[in-house]
Order: structure tokens, then C-alpha cells, then sequence
């Protein structure tokens, strides 16, 4: 069973959870986008760990793989290789030696074009991943394979300079002695990631022509996602189902089911479009409860109700099997939930997706609303997952069954809080 888990909304949905769950009965878990700008929370029994480039399924899953269409920085991966081996002593960890590097030059370059851009300034988490892609695009990049290589990184590392001159000209890397010890320091970790290093898409192919069980990783949300998102305020990689080929050498066509995360709200960390954003007390509320603030930046995220427009769009995009609805017992307090489920653009309703910025921004939405389900205490979750999705809450159930019946797909996991044994499957599909 080959199995892919995408987000469908801004990132921040709960991936991390959904993939170490589902991460116990696989051969391997596959990262194969972003970088150490998309952060996953997971906790469990070992404690709480949160994980920037390393899959969330590294816990648990016998092989961990970092595909080619990743941007990895060198040092930080050092560092969770180290902590993860704390926990899972016999990680069979595999890099694609494709895979593109980020530099500390990267991670200036990232806070130097944002304060360019000013008013219209994306809200990057300045891990230098947009400037390692823009390298990588213009076919002046460093691979991990390069870092073997001290000659070639220097080479490389001085025509990105070259380059990007007038940019850096100001920062420390404007020192030849400091692009030699960047350099120096690139060759060093190489040095010690470099056991790990693999052709990954010659390995997956393998391993799917075995039939072994694969769980890929989608990083971020797909309305980040740099062609299908809100763009310019997008993230730097494809994060739809297609990017899963570009980003590690297998065929889209060899994947048995899609699942889409959902979480019952919405979140977003940056500027950009948001429709259903809520501001003031009910907000903050929210985000208490919620716990919704960035895991790379530790930035207060905005929120608002479920907008079901956006995710028609990203479950069409991404052919999304079923879904996963994430932090049920968050909403479960409020006076009133609302999910969003058209809108009236210049004064006619649509439930599609309109792609005309200026149109998006001030697009009104449509509300149902739906009374509350109350507190969910660990015990009450403890039984619905022991009874089924029967045993729930009826204002609970209505609200599921709304989702389900106007996107159209079935919800076949339920997931409460944040601990791996708090998530509900509601169909065979789910546990195949």
C-alpha cells in the first residue's frame, strides 16, 4: 500500500499526527517537498517533538527517506538526526543525494528580499528555502552530493555570490574569508551526512515494485502550493499531489489512496488572502485553545471558521480520496461554529474557488451555523474511539456529515487533540 498525506488548507492541519499514526505498519515514510520552513508537531509517548525536515513518521516508520525535491539545510538536519536517535535507535535514515542544500548565504538572502518587497512582503519564515529554490532554478544550486566535493562547493558558493552581489554586498558573506569558512563548514557536515546519502528514486522504485508499505509526507498546505495557491503569498514548492513525483522519482500512477488533512477551522501564519478569518476575543480564544502558534517561527497564526470553498479547490486538485478532520475537540466550546460554504462575489454566490486575487479579497462568505458539542474530556474521547463514530455527540455528527455531504468525500479519520491514541477511524480505507 503506497499512500500519500497532503494538507488541503494553509499548512498547520495536523499532518504530523495523522502521519505518525498511520507511520507504525509502514516500511518507510518519504518527505519529499519544503524544507525546514514547514514544522510538524508530534506527540507521543516518548514526549514531544517538532520536526522541521525529518517526516513526522520518523518515530516509528523502519526507514526514513528525504527525497530530491527537498531543500535541506545541512546543520539543522545534523541536529534532529541526533535527537530522533535518542528515540529511534536503529533509524535507517536515506538522503537523496539530489536533494538541494540551504546555506547560511540562503537564509540572509530570505530576510534581504523581504524587507525588499515592503507592503507586499509574503511573511517568510526566513529559513532561506525561496532563495535555495530560486537557485535551483536558475542552475547555479548546491546538491548534498556536491558537498563532498570542497572545490566544487567553493566554485559554487562564489557564483551565487557573483550573482546575488548587489544583495549581499552589505552582509557578512561580502568577506572572501567568510564564504571560505561557510564553505569549510558545508564540507564538514557533507562529511558526516554523507553515509546517508542514496539514490532515493531508484530505492523507492524498488521498494514499491516490492510491495512494501510507503507513506509519503506532503510539507505545508496546498493552498501554499506556488502554481494552485494564493499566490505571490505561497510557499516556494509545489505541495499537491503532483509535486510527490517531481519531488521523489515515483509515479504519481503507483499510489494506492490520497488522504487530505482537514482541520475542523482554519489557520494561516503570513499575509495573504484568508476569507474566513475571525479577529478579536473569539479569536484569541481560538487560538488558545488551538494552540496556534507557528512551530518554526513560534508566531501567533490567524484563524477563522472551515471555508469549504478553498478545500472543493485543493480536493479537486490534489484527487483527494478521503479525508482526515483534525482537532474536533477544539471547537467543541463555542457558543456557535460556522463553516463557510459558498461565497458572493460583486453580488452573486459561487462555491468555486475564484483565482482573481482582488475577487478573493473581497469575497463575502456564506455561513451555516451549528450548535456546540460541548467539552471532550480524554475519557469521553477514549469511548467514542471504543464505541464508533455512532457514539458521538449528534451536534458533532451533523457537523461531519455537513462536510462530508458538500465536498462530496468521506471523513474516515477523526483526530482529537494531539496524542496519537485520541484518533478515530471511521472506514476500512483508513486502516488498510
Amino acid at each position: 500500500m503506497i499512500t500519500l498525506i497532503l494538507g488541503l488548507q494553509f499548512g498547520d492541519e495536523g499532518k504530523g499526527k495523522i502521519v505518525d499514526y498511520l507511520s507504525g505498519s509502514t516500511d518507510a515514510v518519504i518527505k519529499f517537498n519544503g524544507g525546514s520552513n514547514a514544522g510538524h508537531t508530534v506527540v507521543s509517548d516518548e514526549g514531544k517533538f517538532k520536526f522541521h525536515l525529518v517526516p513526522s513518521g520518523a518515530l516509528r516508520s523502519k526507514e526514513v527517506i528525504l527525497g530530491n525535491g527537498m531543500t535541506i539545510d545541512p546543520f539543522l538536519l545534523e541536529e534532529e538526526i541526533r535527537d530522533l536517535e535518542k528515540v529511534n535507535k536503529k533509524l535507517n535514515l536515506k538522503i537523496s543525494s539530489i536533494a538541494h542544500v540551504v546555506t547560511p548565504m540562503h537564509r540572509y538572502l530570505d530576510k534581504a528580499e523581504e524587507e525588499i518587497r515592503g507592503a507586499m512582503k509574503i511573511g517568510t519564515t526566513f529559513q532561506g528555502i525561496g532563495p535555495t529554490y530560486e537557485d535551483k532554478y536558475a542552475r547555479t544550486g548546491l546538491r548534498m552530493a556536491d558537498l563532498a566535493d570542497p572545490e566544487l562547493v567553493s566554485d559554487k558558493i562564489e557564483l551565487i555570490y557573483a550573482m546575488k552581489r548587489t544583495m549581499l554586498e552589505k552582509s557578512e558573506f561580502a568577506s572572501p574569508s567568510a564564504r571560505k569558512e561557510m564553505a569549510s563548514r558545508l564540507v564538514a557536515s557533507g562529511k558526516n551526512l554523507r553515509k546517508f546519502l542514496s539514490d532515493t528514486e531508484v530505492y523507492l522504485n524498488e521498494l514499491a515494485s516490492q510491495g512494501k508499505n510507503l507513506l509519503f509526507e506532503g510539507s505545508h498546505g496546498s493552498m501554499l502550493d506556488v502554481d494552485f495557491g494564493t499566490y505571490p503569498y505561497v510557499t516556494s514548492s509545489n505541495t499537491t499531489s503532483g509535486a510527490l513525483t517531481t519531488g521523489s522519482g515515483l509515479s504519481l500512477r503507483k499510489v494506492d489512496r490520497i488522504i487530505g488533512v482537514v482541520k475542523s477551522y482554519m489557520s494561516r501564519v503570513g499575509a495573504g488572502p484568508f476569507p474566513t478569518e475571525i479577529t478579536g476575543e473569539k479569536a484569541d480564544r481560538l487560538r488558545t485553545l488551538g494552540s496556534e502558534y507557528g512551530t518554526t517561527t513560534g508566531r501567533p497564526r490567524r484563524v477563522g471558521w472551515l471555508d469549504l470553498v478553498l478545500l472543493r479547490y485543493t480536493l479537486m486538485i490534489s484527487d483527494v480520496n478521503s479525508i482526515a478532520l483534525t482537532r474536533l475537540d477544539t471547537l467543541g466550546n463555542f457558543e456557535e461554529i460556522k463553516v463557510g460554504y459558498s461565497y458572493k462575489v460583486d453580488g452573486k454566490e459561487t462555491k468555486q474557488l475564484p483565482r482573481n486575487e482582488g475577487d478573493l479579497q473581497k469575497a463575502e462568505v456564506n455561513y451555516r451555523s451549528f450548535k456546540p458539542w460541548g467539552f471532550l474530556s480524554d475519557a469521553r474521547i477514549s469511548q467514542f474511539i471504543k464505541d464508533g463514530k455512532d457514539s458521538l455527540p449528534d451536534e458533532l455528527k451533523e457537523f461531519i456529515n455537513f462536510i462530508s455531504s458538500e465536498l462530496g468525500k468521506e471523513i474516515d479519520i477523526l483526530s482529537f487533540g494531539d496524542t496519537r491514541n485520541k484518533t478515530m477511524f471511521c472506514s476500512k480505507l483508513a486502516t488498510a
